[in-house]
């Protein structure tokens, strides 16, 4: 008995050392080697100057309207002549385009034409503010009040940021007497929180006229966020290497209509509660490679447990899931996502609806697509008396959608190069790729550029993140100073 014991102990044993010996070399090789990269020699900037110059442009209201009557093309006017005033070498060393009357693109010419050119991207255009919530704001957001540290007001985040940020860097660069290697492109659209169709996507088709493609483009995106990830204690610097698609849906259903008092089994509203119930409850299916390529970054700052249970995803993956599925921004990184969004129908509490509808929005993980989606969406649901269809068209692309962008290569020269002068911009913190959740101008110029970057160059909590759209959006003062560090950095280690 004893002896038949042992041959069957003995195996075992042998089998459950060589697993945990596995499983170990496969964490110890998890995290993602961190370079050594010598430290930046900041540029010296004089935050509380970039401050008031972004106070400035935050006072010219150039607003995105979905209402187009109500757009102020002045305001565009008004914002590029204040660029002017206050970048008065760019403007006389660049050259100046402006594209579909608002847009503007400047030309940095470099030294050697054979190389591929690189363009920094923001936009002009800032969203409205509620009326309902004026009386919330610490300061008027359309003030550009310097106050407490921070500037105030609608755009010093998202992103008239961005444009000032390069313009002061480009300014001091030239300042310095630097001259770029490669050519550099500066782009400013007017329409981004529209869409970006007639401002990124005409700077792009004009640049594509030309014959033009792009070593990179370094546009808005996520940020030096703290708190970000669970486990890590350091902030996380996200480089954003792709960007979700977009697809709104329209559902709606049609019945006969009466009296409240003898209703159907299912009325018009009940049919739509249920679809929108059905997608709910049977989201797309998961995808683990950003986040595995994201914690495998920041693998070094991890608890050990952490680094076994990534490193490991084929044993602990549904572990793993559980816990990234309940926090929205790490599922939103793991499968395509859903959202009810809008919904109505009847109009008197004692009368049955003869039409209800409701409008979900879809964002697309790389590697699927507005088919795959739509087609999800359709068998979940499985209600032939529930109409679904792109919002506002006939088509599944168009104003009511687009494709996912594709993810560029992490070993691509121009990723390693942008995350060198992360890591330098920003010591203090971990350095990791990203999946950017929302939509950017950015998409557009994957149609002549392999390595498109999303990166915004600031250190923000949660909280700040809700100001971005919100009440009382801000910047401080050192992230104002810090932003142009880094896009100074940037043009010479990129561009140079």
């Amino acid at each position: 008995m004893n002896q038949v014991l042992s041959y069957i102990l003995i195996p075992l044993v042998v089998l459950v050392l060589f697993l945990g010996a596995f499983i170990l070399l496969r964490t110890a090789r998890f995290p993602r080697p961190v370079p050594n990269i010598p430290p930046l020699e900041r540029a010296e900037v004089d935050g509380e100057k970039v401050a008031q110059h972004l106070g400035e442009a935050i006072r010219i209201r150039t607003i995105s309207n979905m209402d187009l009557a109500n757009n102020n093309g002045g305001a565009f006017f008004e914002l590029h002549r204040l660029l002017e005033r206050l970048y008065p070498k760019t403007h006389a060393a660049l050259h100046k385009e402006v594209v579909n009357e608002y847009s503007l693109l400047y030309s940095w010419v470099g030294r050697d034409p054979e190389l591929e050119p690189i363009l920094l991207a923001s936009h002009q255009d800032v969203v409205p503010v509620e009326e309902s919530s004026l009386n919330d704001w610490i300061y008027p957001p359309f003030e550009g009040r310097v106050a407490d540290g921070f500037v105030w007001g609608r755009g010093s985040m998202d992103i008239k940021c961005g444009v000032i940020g390069i313009m002061e860097a480009v300014e001091h660069l030239l300042e310095a007497g630097f001259q770029p290697e490669r050519t550099v492109y500066l782009a400013f659209g007017h329409d981004e929180e529209l869409g970006g169709k007639n401002g990124a996507s005409a700077i792009v088709q004009l640049l594509k006229s030309r014959g033009v493609t792009l070593a990179s483009v370094l546009d808005e995106g996520t940020a030096v966020m703290e708190n970000m990830l669970p486990g890590v204690k350091v902030p996380v610097a996200l480089i954003s290497t792709g960007e979700k698609g977009y697809l709104s849906l329209e559902l709606s259903s049609e019945s006969a209509g009466g009296h409240s008092a003898m209703p159907p089994s299912h009325t018009a509203v009940g049919k739509i509660a249920q679809a929108i119930n059905r997608l709910e409850a049977n989201p797309f299916p998961p995808h683990k490679r950003f986040i595995v390529d994201l914690f495998r970054s920041v693998g070094s700052d991890l608890p050990f447990g952490m680094q076994l249970i990534f490193a490991n995803m084929w044993l602990f993956g549904g572990v793993a899931l559980k816990k990234l599925e309940a926090a929205p921004a790490t599922n939103a990184t793991l499968r395509t996502t859903l959202a009810a969004t809008m919904i109505e129908g009847g109009i008197k509490d004692n009368i049955l609806p003869r039409k209800a509808r409701a409008v979900v929005n879809c964002r697309i993980l790389p590697g699927e697509d507005l088919r795959s989606t739509y087609e999800h969406v359709m068998e979940t649901v499985n209600n032939g008396e529930v109409s679904i269809k792109p919002l506002g068209s006939d088509t599944l692309e168009g104003i009511s959608g687009w494709d996912p962008s594709p993810a560029a290569d992490l070993n691509n020269p121009m990723y390693l190069c942008a995350e060198r002068v992360v890591r330098q911009t920003f010591p203090q913190a971990a350095v990791a790729p990203f999946l950017m959740l929302g939509a950017t101008d950015s998409r557009h110029y994957a149609h002549i550029c392999p390595c498109v970057l999303r990166f915004a160059p600031y250190q923000v909590t949660a909280d700040d993140i809700s100001r971005v759209h919100g009440v009382n959006e801000r910047l401080s003062i050192e992230n104002c100073e810090t932003m142009v560090v880094f896009y100074i950095a940037y043009l010479r280690e990129c561009a140079g």
